[in-house]
Protein backbone atom coordinates (compact mmCIF):
# COMPACT_ATOMS: atom_id res chain seq x y z
CA UNK A 1 0.00 0.00 0.00
CA UNK A 2 1.25 3.46 -0.89
CA UNK A 3 0.24 6.75 0.67
CA UNK A 4 -1.62 6.69 3.99
CA UNK A 5 -1.70 3.06 5.09
CA UNK A 6 -4.89 1.42 6.42
CA UNK A 7 -4.89 0.32 10.06
CA UNK A 8 -6.70 -2.94 9.36
CA UNK A 9 -8.01 -5.05 6.49
CA UNK A 10 -9.80 -8.32 6.02
CA UNK A 11 -12.67 -10.12 4.34
CA UNK A 12 -12.90 -13.34 2.40
CA UNK A 13 -15.36 -15.73 0.81
CA UNK A 14 -19.08 -15.53 1.35
CA UNK A 15 -20.43 -19.07 1.18
CA UNK A 16 -23.98 -19.15 -0.11
CA UNK A 17 -26.25 -21.37 1.94
CA UNK A 18 -27.70 -22.62 -1.36
CA UNK A 19 -24.25 -23.90 -2.27
CA UNK A 20 -23.65 -25.86 0.93
CA UNK A 21 -23.78 -29.55 0.11
CA UNK A 22 -25.24 -30.51 3.49
CA UNK A 23 -28.17 -28.16 2.90
CA UNK A 24 -28.73 -28.77 -0.79
CA UNK A 25 -31.95 -30.48 -1.68
CA UNK A 26 -34.97 -30.41 -3.96
CA UNK A 27 -36.50 -26.99 -4.52
CA UNK A 28 -39.91 -28.67 -4.63
CA UNK A 29 -41.03 -31.94 -3.08
CA UNK A 30 -42.08 -34.61 -5.63
CA UNK A 31 -45.72 -34.05 -4.66
CA UNK A 32 -45.54 -30.26 -5.16
CA UNK A 33 -43.61 -30.68 -8.39
CA UNK A 34 -46.30 -32.99 -9.76
CA UNK A 35 -48.95 -30.55 -8.57
CA UNK A 36 -47.24 -27.77 -10.53
CA UNK A 37 -47.04 -29.88 -13.67
CA UNK A 38 -50.71 -30.86 -13.38
CA UNK A 39 -51.73 -27.21 -13.16
CA UNK A 40 -49.47 -26.16 -16.04
CA UNK A 41 -50.82 -28.85 -18.37
CA UNK A 42 -54.44 -28.41 -17.35
CA UNK A 43 -54.34 -24.66 -17.89
CA UNK A 44 -52.43 -24.96 -21.18
CA UNK A 45 -55.15 -27.26 -22.51
CA UNK A 46 -57.92 -24.92 -21.37
CA UNK A 47 -56.19 -21.97 -22.99
CA UNK A 48 -55.60 -23.86 -26.23
CA UNK A 49 -51.89 -23.13 -26.20
CA UNK A 50 -49.76 -24.66 -28.93
CA UNK A 51 -47.33 -27.45 -28.10
CA UNK A 52 -44.59 -29.07 -30.13
CA UNK A 53 -45.10 -32.53 -31.66
CA UNK A 54 -44.11 -35.51 -29.56
CA UNK A 55 -40.54 -36.61 -30.14
CA UNK A 56 -39.30 -33.12 -30.91
CA UNK A 57 -35.64 -32.50 -30.14
CA UNK A 58 -34.62 -30.88 -26.87
CA UNK A 59 -34.59 -27.35 -28.20
CA UNK A 60 -36.64 -24.27 -27.55
CA UNK A 61 -37.66 -21.72 -30.13
CA UNK A 62 -37.42 -18.63 -27.95
CA UNK A 63 -34.45 -16.57 -26.84
CA UNK A 64 -33.97 -15.55 -23.21
CA UNK A 65 -33.02 -12.19 -21.77
CA UNK A 66 -31.61 -11.94 -18.24
CA UNK A 67 -34.39 -12.86 -15.73
CA UNK A 68 -33.45 -10.34 -13.02
CA UNK A 69 -33.28 -6.57 -12.76
CA UNK A 70 -32.48 -4.01 -10.10
CA UNK A 71 -35.49 -2.21 -8.66
CA UNK A 72 -34.37 1.32 -7.85
CA UNK A 73 -30.90 -0.05 -7.17
CA UNK A 74 -27.85 1.94 -8.28
CA UNK A 75 -25.22 -0.71 -7.48
CA UNK A 76 -23.33 -2.17 -10.47
CA UNK A 77 -24.49 -5.71 -9.57
CA UNK A 78 -26.77 -7.62 -7.23
CA UNK A 79 -26.36 -11.38 -7.68
CA UNK A 80 -24.08 -14.40 -7.82
CA UNK A 81 -24.68 -17.98 -8.96
CA UNK A 82 -24.64 -20.84 -6.48
CA UNK A 83 -25.81 -23.71 -8.71
CA UNK A 84 -26.23 -24.49 -12.38
CA UNK A 85 -28.22 -27.45 -13.76
CA UNK A 86 -26.71 -30.80 -12.78
CA UNK A 87 -25.98 -32.65 -16.04
CA UNK A 88 -24.91 -35.95 -14.46
CA UNK A 89 -27.36 -38.85 -14.47
CA UNK A 90 -25.64 -40.53 -11.52
CA UNK A 91 -24.51 -39.40 -8.08
CA UNK A 92 -21.75 -37.26 -9.56
CA UNK A 93 -22.18 -33.51 -10.12
CA UNK A 94 -21.50 -31.93 -13.50
CA UNK A 95 -22.43 -28.49 -14.79
CA UNK A 96 -22.66 -27.42 -18.43
CA UNK A 97 -19.02 -26.27 -18.48
CA UNK A 98 -17.70 -29.57 -17.07
CA UNK A 99 -17.28 -28.11 -13.59
CA UNK A 100 -19.09 -28.96 -10.37
CA UNK A 101 -21.00 -25.76 -9.62
CA UNK A 102 -24.21 -27.56 -8.77
CA UNK A 103 -25.48 -30.36 -6.57
CA UNK A 104 -26.82 -33.81 -7.28
CA UNK A 105 -30.09 -33.69 -9.21
CA UNK A 106 -30.40 -29.91 -9.40
CA UNK A 107 -32.78 -28.96 -12.22
CA UNK A 108 -32.35 -25.21 -12.57
CA UNK A 109 -30.01 -22.25 -12.11
CA UNK A 110 -29.87 -20.50 -8.73
CA UNK A 111 -29.18 -16.75 -8.69
CA UNK A 112 -28.72 -15.56 -5.11
CA UNK A 113 -28.68 -11.94 -4.02
CA UNK A 114 -25.26 -10.60 -3.12
CA UNK A 115 -24.45 -8.76 -1.00
CA UNK A 116 -27.07 -8.43 1.77
CA UNK A 117 -29.70 -10.80 0.40
CA UNK A 118 -32.24 -10.32 3.18
CA UNK A 119 -31.82 -6.54 3.15
CA UNK A 120 -32.37 -6.59 -0.61
CA UNK A 121 -35.46 -8.76 -0.27
CA UNK A 122 -36.95 -6.63 2.51
CA UNK A 123 -36.45 -3.49 0.42
CA UNK A 124 -37.67 -5.03 -2.87
CA UNK A 125 -34.36 -4.21 -4.53
CA UNK A 126 -34.21 -7.06 -7.08
CA UNK A 127 -37.14 -8.06 -9.25
CA UNK A 128 -37.77 -11.18 -11.30
CA UNK A 129 -38.68 -10.42 -14.90
CA UNK A 130 -39.83 -12.61 -17.78
CA UNK A 131 -36.87 -14.01 -19.71
CA UNK A 132 -39.13 -14.46 -22.74
CA UNK A 133 -42.65 -13.45 -23.74
CA UNK A 134 -45.40 -15.92 -23.04
CA UNK A 135 -48.56 -16.81 -21.18
CA UNK A 136 -48.90 -17.40 -17.44
CA UNK A 137 -50.05 -21.01 -17.13
CA UNK A 138 -49.67 -21.41 -13.35
CA UNK A 139 -48.83 -19.38 -10.29
CA UNK A 140 -48.50 -19.87 -6.56
CA UNK A 141 -48.50 -17.11 -3.93
CA UNK A 142 -49.23 -16.60 -0.23
CA UNK A 143 -46.49 -18.92 1.00
CA UNK A 144 -44.00 -18.17 3.80
CA UNK A 145 -40.96 -16.40 2.35
CA UNK A 146 -38.29 -16.30 5.07
CA UNK A 147 -37.18 -19.90 4.80
CA UNK A 148 -33.73 -20.87 6.04
CA UNK A 149 -33.83 -24.62 5.38
CA UNK A 150 -34.64 -27.41 2.95
CA UNK A 151 -38.24 -28.43 3.61
CA UNK A 152 -41.45 -29.63 1.97
CA UNK A 153 -43.14 -26.22 1.85
CA UNK A 154 -44.56 -24.75 -1.32
CA UNK A 155 -42.90 -21.76 -2.98
CA UNK A 156 -44.21 -18.57 -4.54
CA UNK A 157 -43.73 -18.98 -8.26
CA UNK A 158 -44.84 -18.00 -11.75
CA UNK A 159 -44.81 -20.43 -14.68
CA UNK A 160 -44.70 -18.95 -18.19
CA UNK A 161 -45.37 -20.97 -21.34
CA UNK A 162 -43.79 -19.62 -24.53
CA UNK A 163 -45.04 -19.67 -28.10
CA UNK A 164 -43.20 -22.93 -28.87
CA UNK A 165 -44.72 -24.76 -25.89
CA UNK A 166 -41.64 -24.53 -23.69
CA UNK A 167 -42.16 -23.48 -20.07
CA UNK A 168 -40.00 -21.41 -17.69
CA UNK A 169 -40.38 -21.79 -13.91
CA UNK A 170 -39.55 -18.80 -11.68
CA UNK A 171 -39.44 -19.92 -8.05
CA UNK A 172 -38.88 -18.78 -4.42
CA UNK A 173 -40.36 -15.30 -4.83
CA UNK A 174 -41.41 -12.98 -2.02
CA UNK A 175 -44.87 -13.49 -0.56
CA UNK A 176 -47.38 -11.06 -2.05
CA UNK A 177 -44.97 -9.68 -4.63
CA UNK A 178 -46.20 -11.60 -7.66
CA UNK A 179 -47.59 -9.82 -10.68
CA UNK A 180 -51.31 -9.11 -10.44
CA UNK A 181 -51.79 -10.88 -13.77
CA UNK A 182 -53.58 -14.21 -13.57
CA UNK A 183 -53.69 -17.49 -15.46
CA UNK A 184 -53.99 -16.91 -19.20
CA UNK A 185 -52.52 -13.40 -19.16
CA UNK A 186 -49.73 -12.55 -21.55
CA UNK A 187 -46.39 -11.20 -20.37
CA UNK A 188 -43.78 -9.45 -22.49
CA UNK A 189 -40.07 -10.17 -22.33
CA UNK A 190 -38.67 -8.14 -19.44
CA UNK A 191 -42.04 -7.70 -17.73
CA UNK A 192 -42.24 -7.76 -13.93
CA UNK A 193 -43.12 -11.13 -12.36
CA UNK A 194 -42.22 -10.63 -8.69
CA UNK A 195 -39.51 -9.92 -6.12
CA UNK A 196 -36.69 -12.34 -5.27
CA UNK A 197 -37.45 -14.08 -1.97
CA UNK A 198 -36.86 -17.25 0.03
CA UNK A 199 -40.15 -19.13 -0.10
CA UNK A 200 -40.46 -22.90 -0.13
CA UNK A 201 -37.43 -25.15 0.17
CA UNK A 202 -34.84 -22.40 0.27
CA UNK A 203 -31.98 -21.28 2.48
CA UNK A 204 -31.71 -17.62 1.42
CA UNK A 205 -33.29 -15.19 -1.07
CA UNK A 206 -32.62 -16.37 -4.60
CA UNK A 207 -34.29 -17.07 -7.94
CA UNK A 208 -34.55 -20.67 -9.08
CA UNK A 209 -34.93 -20.56 -12.89
CA UNK A 210 -35.93 -23.89 -14.46
CA UNK A 211 -36.79 -24.53 -18.13
CA UNK A 212 -38.52 -27.34 -20.05
CA UNK A 213 -39.22 -27.86 -23.73
CA UNK A 214 -42.73 -28.52 -25.06
CA UNK A 215 -42.37 -32.23 -24.27
CA UNK A 216 -41.39 -31.65 -20.62
CA UNK A 217 -37.70 -32.35 -21.26
CA UNK A 218 -35.39 -30.44 -18.94
CA UNK A 219 -33.34 -27.73 -20.69
CA UNK A 220 -30.16 -26.03 -19.54
CA UNK A 221 -30.18 -22.48 -20.99
CA UNK A 222 -26.36 -22.42 -20.96
CA UNK A 223 -24.46 -23.96 -23.89
CA UNK A 224 -21.24 -25.77 -23.04
CA UNK A 225 -19.21 -28.85 -23.82
CA UNK A 226 -20.78 -30.83 -20.97
CA UNK A 227 -24.39 -29.84 -21.63
CA UNK A 228 -25.96 -33.15 -22.66
CA UNK A 229 -29.52 -31.80 -22.47
CA UNK A 230 -29.46 -29.45 -25.48
CA UNK A 231 -26.87 -28.28 -27.99
CA UNK A 232 -27.46 -24.55 -28.22
CA UNK A 233 -27.71 -21.68 -25.78
CA UNK A 234 -31.13 -20.22 -25.02
CA UNK A 235 -29.64 -16.85 -24.05
CA UNK A 236 -29.61 -13.90 -26.42
CA UNK A 237 -26.19 -13.15 -24.90
CA UNK A 238 -24.80 -15.94 -22.73
CA UNK A 239 -22.71 -14.67 -19.86
CA UNK A 240 -19.29 -16.13 -19.13
CA UNK A 241 -19.00 -19.15 -16.85
CA UNK A 242 -17.02 -16.95 -14.47
CA UNK A 243 -19.02 -13.74 -14.73
CA UNK A 244 -16.44 -11.75 -12.79
CA UNK A 245 -17.48 -8.29 -11.61
CA UNK A 246 -17.82 -6.01 -8.60
CA UNK A 247 -21.39 -5.83 -7.29
CA UNK A 248 -21.00 -3.07 -4.74
CA UNK A 249 -18.64 -0.54 -3.16
CA UNK A 250 -19.34 0.78 0.33
CA UNK A 251 -17.89 3.74 2.16
CA UNK A 252 -18.89 4.13 5.79
CA UNK A 253 -17.77 4.95 9.30
CA UNK A 254 -18.83 1.50 10.56
CA UNK A 255 -18.08 -1.79 8.78
CA UNK A 256 -20.97 -3.63 7.12
CA UNK A 257 -22.63 -6.15 9.45
CA UNK A 258 -23.88 -9.56 8.40
CA UNK A 259 -26.54 -11.46 10.33
CA UNK A 260 -28.05 -14.87 10.87
CA UNK A 261 -30.82 -16.14 8.62
CA UNK A 262 -33.46 -14.71 8.19
CA UNK A 263 -32.47 -11.36 9.70
CA UNK A 264 -31.61 -8.43 7.47
CA UNK A 265 -27.99 -7.33 7.25
CA UNK A 266 -26.76 -3.78 7.91
CA UNK A 267 -24.80 -2.30 4.98
CA UNK A 268 -23.84 0.74 7.12
CA UNK A 269 -23.29 3.01 4.15
CA UNK A 270 -22.31 6.55 5.03
CA UNK A 271 -20.77 8.77 2.39
CA UNK A 272 -20.32 11.75 4.74
CA UNK A 273 -17.18 11.47 6.87
CA UNK A 274 -15.86 14.06 9.31
CA UNK A 275 -12.16 14.78 9.83
CA UNK A 276 -10.58 12.03 11.91
CA UNK A 277 -13.61 9.73 12.00
CA UNK A 278 -13.16 5.98 11.47
CA UNK A 279 -13.63 5.03 7.83
CA UNK A 280 -14.34 1.71 6.19
CA UNK A 281 -13.96 0.91 2.49
CA UNK A 282 -15.51 -2.38 1.34
CA UNK A 283 -15.77 -4.13 -2.01
CA UNK A 284 -18.11 -7.01 -2.90
CA UNK A 285 -17.24 -9.34 -5.79
CA UNK A 286 -18.91 -12.12 -7.74
CA UNK A 287 -16.91 -14.88 -9.45
CA UNK A 288 -13.60 -13.46 -8.25
CA UNK A 289 -10.53 -15.28 -9.61
CA UNK A 290 -7.09 -15.01 -8.04
CA UNK A 291 -5.59 -14.23 -11.47
CA UNK A 292 -7.51 -10.95 -11.52
CA UNK A 293 -5.72 -8.16 -9.69
CA UNK A 294 -7.72 -5.24 -8.31
CA UNK A 295 -6.13 -1.79 -8.30
CA UNK A 296 -7.43 0.43 -5.50
CA UNK A 297 -7.20 4.19 -5.00
CA UNK A 298 -8.64 6.76 -2.64
CA UNK A 299 -8.43 10.15 -4.33
CA UNK A 300 -8.60 13.59 -2.71
CA UNK A 301 -10.78 16.39 -4.16
CA UNK A 302 -7.78 17.91 -5.95
CA UNK A 303 -7.02 14.63 -7.73
CA UNK A 304 -4.00 13.61 -5.66
CA UNK A 305 -3.88 10.06 -4.31
CA UNK A 306 -4.46 9.60 -0.59
CA UNK A 307 -3.79 5.83 -0.72
CA UNK A 308 -3.31 3.19 -3.40
CA UNK A 309 -2.85 -0.56 -3.27
CA UNK A 310 -3.45 -3.79 -5.18
CA UNK A 311 -5.26 -6.94 -4.12
CA UNK A 312 -5.66 -10.52 -5.35
CA UNK A 313 -7.99 -13.14 -3.97
CA UNK A 314 -6.10 -15.98 -2.23
CA UNK A 315 -8.34 -18.64 -3.82
CA UNK A 316 -8.68 -19.79 -7.41
CA UNK A 317 -12.37 -18.89 -7.43
CA UNK A 318 -14.96 -17.43 -5.07
CA UNK A 319 -18.58 -17.28 -6.23
CA UNK A 320 -18.93 -14.31 -3.89
CA UNK A 321 -16.39 -12.50 -1.73
CA UNK A 322 -15.77 -9.22 0.04
CA UNK A 323 -12.73 -7.30 1.24
CA UNK A 324 -12.38 -4.24 3.44
CA UNK A 325 -9.81 -1.66 4.56
CA UNK A 326 -10.24 0.42 7.73
CA UNK A 327 -8.73 3.68 8.94
CA UNK A 328 -9.25 4.38 12.64
CA UNK A 329 -8.81 8.13 12.03
CA UNK A 330 -9.39 9.09 8.41
CA UNK A 331 -7.92 12.34 7.06
CA UNK A 332 -7.79 14.17 10.44
CA UNK A 333 -6.81 17.41 8.69
CA UNK A 334 -8.94 16.99 5.57
CA UNK A 335 -9.10 18.46 3.03
CA UNK A 336 -12.86 18.94 2.81
CA UNK A 337 -14.75 18.24 -0.39
CA UNK A 338 -15.73 15.29 -2.57
CA UNK A 339 -13.37 12.31 -2.47
CA UNK A 340 -13.42 9.15 -4.58
CA UNK A 341 -13.02 5.46 -3.68
CA UNK A 342 -12.00 3.70 -6.89
CA UNK A 343 -11.31 0.11 -7.98
CA UNK A 344 -10.13 -1.10 -11.39
CA UNK A 345 -11.03 -4.78 -11.77
CA UNK A 346 -11.28 -7.10 -14.76
CA UNK A 347 -10.99 -4.21 -17.21
CA UNK A 348 -13.66 -2.03 -15.61
CA UNK A 349 -13.46 0.95 -13.26
CA UNK A 350 -15.85 1.16 -10.31
CA UNK A 351 -16.07 4.20 -8.06
CA UNK A 352 -17.96 5.64 -5.10
CA UNK A 353 -17.85 9.32 -4.17
CA UNK A 354 -17.94 10.48 -0.57
CA UNK A 355 -17.49 13.77 1.24
CA UNK A 356 -15.06 14.76 3.97
CA UNK A 357 -15.81 17.76 6.16
CA UNK A 358 -14.64 19.26 9.48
Amino acid sequence: MQGVVADASGGGEYVSAENTAAQAGEHLSPALRQQAWNEIRRNARKLGLATASQGASKLIGVTFAWPLAGNGLSDPGYHAISNFVDQASNSQVLDYNCGARSYNGHRGTDYYLWPFSWYKMDNNQVKVIAAAAGTIVARSDGNFDRSCSVNNNNWNAVYVQHSDGSVAWYGHMKNGSLTAKGIGASVAQGEYLGIVGSSGSSTEPHLHFEVYDANSNLIDPYAGSCNGLNLQTAWASQRAYYDSAINKLIVGTTPPAFSTCPNAESPNENTSIHYGQPANFSTFYRDQLNSQQSQYRIVRPNGTVFASWTHNSPAAHYSSSWWYWNWSSFAPTGPSGTWRFEVVYNGQTYSQNFTVSP
